[in-house]
């Protein structure tokens, strides 16, 4: 027996073993193979990408900048000498950009634009194939009489004429006849609909009206605010938005709200300082005459007119100390009438910081006080009183308002301790006057009562002037610096990263199902799936025959698998004895495998050569020869064994009509019991006489992995041929091979792939072909897919 390593060298060039291939070759046999499958795809997810961009809503990016201007040079501060009336300037703390940020996308504002613009209603044209929103050219404007919504509704709008039209909601099983430009009553409110230059007596609308909250959330998603940078006070405000005009409009409308906004913020806190002021100077004043006049009648009563020159030197010594014990004791006044003020609980109005001249460490206290009261007004323009938002915005004041009268009685504790300070001083040196005239010490004391409240009256009256001044010139920190203005192109849908995206999918979908396929695929499909499974040689490989009809494909010898027949005649050269008869046994795992096809056709191609060859069909289950011969024989090898007194083999054997040097016998008439006519002594009576008078004898067997058939007949043959399907025989089937060859249960085993896809890429191994080189095939089936066989590339 010739050793298998050697043998396969022999065969290498014939049955063109190829070196293993990397996964990218494979990748790219796959897409050669099957592009049209690929380009399909891409084609297909790009048409649907096109329908995608056509039918998405599109979106604009509208922007606008305000500026947040420095208020050192502003009017207001030079005409009130540096005191402002807006919550920043008032209280000497810088104006915080951030903080504006904030302010611009408060809920409160988001809300006011709302119900100013009537954005959450929505008017939408549904007469053609993709659903349009309708602004500046809508047929008419929707006009509701409240605007305070707390659930949204769908109303379809069907014109019926120029006067009329029908209202429809199927939510709540709403049907109405309406006039144009009349209100029309609906369960939450009225709708009015008023006729625009844009009408037309016909029509199918829908109008789409969402609550508050619903429209300020997808407002808030919708709108961004934020620092140009952190070196610059300018803010960028920017608005996504389905309607490039109304989105402008809508830009603009933010901006000039805010504007607003922080202006009556600054008007509404100079108010409240200037109603305090006056307060304190109804009291002040009368505080005042009352000492004028006590120091008056002191005067008259002990007819003191002037000082005398010993009094004026040791009050002069003392005027110093007076001083600063009179600025004290203002201080030390205005600390008591603020502590008095912010005490009463019930006083809503914002305590002015500016009225402290000395110490400011208490500021930030104030300036958190206020700006908890302004917030509480703001709430109330939208929120009740019972609101749990007030009230726990209440609780925060009330805590803000403790730690304020934290901080008055810290400063406050502080005048005492200088008051008693400079009392001390002044005592030290009243010591030193004790001589002087009891009258004169009397008058001092009435002429510093005097001097207190005559200078707590001029700080008041100042404050008071400069406030006033400070109201009438106030002007907004903040101003438009570019009008709101959209992009000339939608941003979304972004056509580039939609046909990306298709494309990706276009070749993903083909690669998937390949890969499914090839997964799932449990048949061979390529020359791996073999080498992988089994170690058995193979001895040679055919195309598919595309012309089912035509059995004896040698006789046409310029067609590929007369080419194929004769490498694989070849290849028996180095596998059989040329000095000797030999018989060669074809079985396969399953019927339809090819084997008659193959047997017959090798028949052929021997006795071509010039050896007489026999074709013996025990197949006596299933028999085929006869039928792709196209003849007719009564007599077989069934009839052979069954009739013993007949013993004459001439009668069994036929020639053929194509080839003088091939003949056949056929299985005869078919028996109840196979196997045990395979198992008669006539058998090997039958192949020893055959050896004699032929040089091959070709055995077509029933299926080994159906039937024992072939094993019975193998002890007669000198080489099996085991022949498997491309894309018909499992894979599990070559454990039968592997079981024949491990216990040896045939001699000289072989395998013959069958059926290969001619115009298969010869990459992932199978189907390679002979290309062009002087080979004729007649194509059969229909014109587009031999048509897609052409067009498929076959890689050498």
């Amino acid at each position: 027996m010739i050793d298998r390593d050697i043998l396969a060298d022999k065969l290498d060039f014939t049955y063109k073993k190829q070196d293993d291939v990397g996964e990218v070759r494979q990748l790219l046999a796959v897409i050669a193979n099957y592009w049209y499958l690929f380009v399909g795809g891409v084609l297909v997810s790009l048409l649907v990408g096109f329908l995608v961009i056509q039918y998405t809503p599109k979106q604009w990016n509208v922007m606008g900048k305000i500026i947040i201007e420095d208020e050192k040079n502003s009017p207001s501060k030079l005409l009130s000498n540096g005191v402002s009336s807006d919550l920043s300037s008032l209280f000497d703390i810088k104006s915080n950009s951030y903080n504006e940020v904030r302010v611009l996308e408060s809920r409160n504002l988001l809300r006011r634009v709302i119900t100013q613009m009537n954005i959450n209603v929505h008017l939408y044209d549904k007469s053609g194939l993709m659903k349009k929103e309708l602004f500046d050219n809508a047929p008419f404007n929707v006009v509701l009489s409240n605007n305070d919504i707390t659930r949204s509704n769908n109303y379809r709008i069907a014109v019926l004429d120029s006067q009329h039209y029908q209202l429809t909601d199927a939510d709540n099983d709403i049907k109405i006849k309406g006039t144009f430009g009349v209100p029309t009553k609906l369960p939450d409110y009225s709708i009015n609909l008023v006729k625009t230059s844009y009408f037309h007596p016909s029509g199918d609308y829908k109008i789409a009206v969402k609550s508050i909250k619903k429209a300020e959330n997808e407002l808030a998603a919708k709108f961004v605010a934020s620092l140009s940078d952190k070196q610059s006070t300018v803010i960028g405000v920017q608005l996504a938005y389905g309607n490039a005009k109304r989105g402008e409009l809508i830009l603009q409308k933010f901006m000039e709200l805010y504007l607003q906004n922080n202006l009556s913020n600054k008007v509404r806190m100079a108010d409240s300082t200037i109603k305090f002021i006056d307060s304190r100077l109804s009291v002040v004043s009368a505080e005042l005459g009352k000492v004028e006049k006590t120091l008056e009648k002191y005067k008259v009563n002990n007819k003191i007119s002037d000082i005398n020159a010993q009094a004026k030197a040791l009050v002069q010594g003392a005027s110093d100390y007076q001083q600063k014990l009179n600025e004290t004791e203002v201080q030390l006044a205005v600390v008591n009438d603020l502590y008095r003020y912010v005490s009463n609980g019930k006083n809503s109005q914002v305590v002015p910081s500016s009225l402290i001249t000395k110490d400011m460490s208490f500021g930030s206290a104030i300036n958190s006080y206020n700006e908890m009261l302004l917030r509480r007004e703001q709430l109330k323009l939208n929120l009740q009183e019972s609101s749990s938002i007030i009230k726990n915005l209440d609780q925060q004041i009330e805590t803000a308002r403790n730690m304020l009268l934290t901080s008055l009685k810290s400063y406050k504790h502080s005048l005492n301790i200088s008051q008693s300070a400079i009392i001390r001083q002044n005592a030290a040196i009243g010591d030193k006057i004790a001589d002087a005239p009891v009258k004169e010490r009397v008058y001092l004391d009435y002429s510093r009562q005097q001097s207190l409240k005559q200078d707590l009256y001029l700080f008041l009256l100042q404050k008071r002037e400069e406030t006033a001044i400070s109201q009438k010139a106030t002007i907004s920190n903040c101003r438009i610096l570019d009008n709101a203005e959209s992009d000339e192109d939608p941003f979304a849908p972004k056509k580039s990263f939609i046909y990306t995206i298709a494309s990706l999918f276009g070749l993903f979908l083909p690669a998937a199902g390949l890969g499914i396929r090839q997964i799932t695929n449990n048949r061979i499909s390529k020359k791996d799936d073999i080498e992988k499974h089994t170690t058995v040689a193979v001895l040679g490989q055919i195309s598919k025959n595309n012309h089912k009809q035509k059995m004896l494909i040698y006789n046409e010898a310029r067609t590929v698998i007369s080419e194929e027949i004769r490498a694989l005649r070849t290849n028996l050269k180095y596998v059989t004895d040329g000095g000797k008869s030999n018989v060669i046994m074809f079985t396969s795992s399953m019927s339809g495998e090819g084997k008659s096809f193959i047997s017959l056709n090798l028949g052929n191609s021997i006795a071509l050569s010039g050896k007489k060859v026999v074709l013996l069909e025990l197949d006596l289950r299933k028999p085929k020869l006869l039928k792709y011969l196209g003849t007719q024989a009564s007599y077989g090898f069934t009839d052979y064994v069954i009739t013993p007194d007949k013993d004459c083999i001439d009668d069994l054997i036929h020639p053929s009509t194509f080839n003088e040097n091939f003949y056949f016998i056929s299985s005869g008439t078919i028996p109840p019991n196979p196997a045990e006519i395979l198992m008669s002594s006539r058998l090997k009576e039958l192949i020893e006489e055959l050896r004699v008078k032929f040089d091959y004898v070709i055995i077509d067997t029933a299926p080994v992995g159906q039937v024992s058939d072939a094993l019975i007949i193998e002890e007669f043959a000198d080489v099996t041929c085991y022949v498997m399907r491309q894309n018909y025989t499992y894979k599990s089937q070559l454990n039968i091979v592997n079981d024949l060859q491990k216990y040896r249960k045939v001699k000289q085993l072989y395998l013959i792939v069958n059926d290969i896809e001619l115009n298969t890429n010869n990459i992932s191994g199978y189907g390679y072909g002979y290309g062009n080189y002087n080979y004729t095939e007649i194509e059969e089936g229909n014109k587009f897919s031999n048509f897609m066989k052409k067009l498929r590339p076959t890689v050498k």
